[in-house]
């Protein structure tokens, strides 16, 4: 028999691949989740918090990669012991193992070519997603596109992505109808209180973004737009581990802890972050992940960037930055931000992963 190999290596691809690994585990999929440590805070308690029972390899010298400095110094060590893995459990097994990368980060680049080289057949989960512009989000378009071009497996989570990848000669192509992402949200939503009306006075932002984060000016105006916001409530600002060292070397993190109505927290379990954006009135972000997660809570959200790869929630519950053509105190102000709340989608008949689990088992 096959084995999967999933290699991983950030917290948010581990929380969309929980509920696939969950399923896996409960059918006797023989697997193992290869980690690349490309991010380490709280994978432990990602890990408890979805009750995972997989076997996890992780770094021996476990380090947050939260500079280019240590990236380039993690990505030829993580891509060899990658493929030294992914080799001996051909030679092991005798067979060509499933290598499973998700998404668009650099583990999910290496974890494609080490895969290739290391001769087993690659599966891309929440495949054939495109801005349409292969710099913009940089890097994540262009990895993504370099994945497209090593799978074997394209599980889609929508028709466009379908329609994309069915272009690749020779890639199989799977559509799971929405992104297992959807189960994470179930899964979260089961085991926190339930949520309010969302008429609660405070905001969430969580900025971490390369393009955002590494321009100073750039990641100045959005400071000032979120200390602006913080006027009409208390603002959550989820710190992450780049974001918090880029605020620091450009002076402004002292700025955002000295504001009135921001309270800086670091992040926090997966279930207690759904909780926390379920109750929110308005959240400002960057990520792809959050876009999902408040599309199918329907909390009006603030995207920072020009372009999204995901059609969740636009033109719905999620708007672009540049798409507000007045100041975000005015926004809220006048009424605009509450206007964008929509119903819950979570209780769509979708079943994203066990879609995902039902392909892998019939490949093994």
């Amino acid at each position: 028999m096959r084995q999967c190999i999933f290699v991983l290596g950030t917290r948010a691809q581990l929380v969309k691949i929980a509920p696939v690994l969950r399923l896996a585990a409960e059918r006797g999929l023989r697997h193992t989740v290869w980690f690349t440590g490309q991010h380490l805070e709280s994978i432990e308690d990602l890990i408890s918090d979805f009750g995972l029972r997989s076997e996890f390899i992780q770094p021996a010298n476990p380090k947050e990669r939260s500079s280019i400095g240590r990236l380039l110094v993690w990505i030829p060590k993580t891509f060899y012991d990658c493929y030294r893995y992914i080799s001996g459990v051909k030679l092991w097994t005798g067979k060509r193992p499933l290598v499973i990368v998700h998404g668009d980060t650099l583990s999910t680049w290496l974890g494609a070519v080490a895969g290739h080289w290391g001769g087993g057949d690659i599966v891309h989960l929440e495949s054939g997603l495109s801005s349409g512009k292969w710099n913009d989000p940089f890097p994540e378009e262009l990895l993504r596109r370099l994945t497209f071009r090593k799978a074997r497996y394209a599980l889609c989570p929508n028709d466009e992505a379908e329609q994309r990848m069915k272009r690749y000669q020779g890639c199989i192509v799977v559509n799971t109808q929405e992104n297992t992402l959807l189960d994470c949200v179930r899964f979260a939503l089961r085991n926190v209180s339930p949520p309010g009306s969302g008429a609660a006075d405070y905001f969430v932002a969580s900025i971490h973004r390369f393009q955002n984060i590494y321009r100073r000016d750039e990641l100045a105006c959005i400071v000032d737009e979120i200390r602006a916001v913080a006027k009409h409530g208390d603002v959550q600002f989820i710190l992450h581990p780049a974001t918090e060292l880029r605020l620091k070397k450009y002076g402004l993190y002292e700025v955002l802890l000295e504001s009135q109505g921001i309270k800086v927290r670091p992040r926090m379990s997966y279930t207690d972050f759904l909780a926390l954006l379920s109750g929110a009135r308005g959240v400002f972000s960057d990520g792809g992940s959050n876009q999902e997660e408040l599309s199918y809570l329907g909390v009006p959200t603030v995207l920072y960037r020009e372009r999204s790869e995901r059609p969740d929630g636009l033109g719905h519950n999620v708007i672009m930055r540049g798409q507000i053509d007045k100041s975000l105190d005015e926004f809220i102000g006048d009424g605009s931000l509450d206007r964008l709340r929509r119903g819950s989608r979570v209780d769509s008949p979708a079943e994203p992963s066990r879609i995902t689990v039902d392909k892998l088992s019939s490949l093994m």
